[in-house]
């Protein structure tokens, strides 16, 4: 069975939940930081080698810090914390990477997102979530979903690439990264016929796999995941709160 190694982007501004904690990896989450329990499900994942945690401190994280194989201290922007994460590992096979604000996702999750980008031979693969999934799943929760001719969907909050898509697409992921929350700002990105599918809802997976093949000039795949926990992430105290109340409440 093929495995990849995983980078944990555990960075962010804590403040904007809670106040009284600065980095938003650390946010308590059912008693625990966020991260630990993201980096919990790649432990129990069998896809997963080794785990490398981006964090913009190495001060006080807790017993969880020693389960992974490298911390990295972090920096400014998300592209370079990416890289600095991927640089944490040597060779030239596809990484996969995990946003540490997912706290409901699962090894099981993690296993089928992987499975599936490296059966179809992805060089850059990205998940999305049905929306049906995540109401289901988190039921009031605010997410940012586009029209699809599948019907409309969320991102997930994991990701494969290899090192050289990275580093010959730097300016590009960081413009990516920063439209991720505006569905009108991220397809003006990806081009006038993307626009135009997304407001009839005819936009196939196909068509958004060939535009972003073209643009990052690598074989690009949208995996499509059940697994509503990749797509849940928290960015708002109430985030925080249905979380709580729901994956932890029920998967205990």
């Amino acid at each position: 069975m093929s495995t990849v190694n995983a980078v944990v982007l555990a960075g962010g501004d804590g403040t904007v939940i809670d106040p009284d904690h600065r980095f938003k990896g650390l946010l308590p989450i059912g008693g625990r930081p966020m991260v630990s329990w993201v980096v919990d499900a790649l432990r129990e994942a069998e896809t997963v080698d080794e785990i490398a945690v981006v964090l913009p401190t190495a001060e006080d994280l807790g017993a969880w810090a020693d389960t992974v194989d490298k911390l990295v201290l972090g920096h400014e922007s998300f592209i370079d914390n990416l890289s600095a994460g991927m640089d944490a590992f040597r060779g030239d096979r596809p990484v996969l990477v995990v946003t540490g604000d997912v706290p409901a996702i699962t090894g099981e999750a993690i296993d089928d997102f992987v499975r599936q980008s490296l059966e179809r031979n992805a060089e850059f693969a990205y998940a999305v979530v049905p929306r049906e999934a995540m109401e289901a799943a988190f039921p009031g929760g605010k997410r940012t979903y586009i029209r699809m001719s599948e019907g409309s969907v969320t991102g997930g909050n994991v990701a494969i690439l290899t090192p050289e898509v990275l580093s010959r697409n730097r300016e590009f992921g960081q413009r990516l990264f920063e439209t991720r929350k505006s569905a009108a700002r991220m397809a003006q990105l990806l081009g006038a016929r993307v626009v135009l599918g997304l407001m009839i809802g005819r936009l196939r997976p196909a068509d958004l796999e060939r535009r972003m093949g073209q643009l990052l000039d690598a074989r690009c795949r949208a995996v499509f995941s059940e697994h509503a926990g990749i797509g849940m992430d928290v960015d708002k105290s109430a985030d925080r709160e249905l979380v709580e109340r729901v994956a932890f409440t029920i998967h205990g």
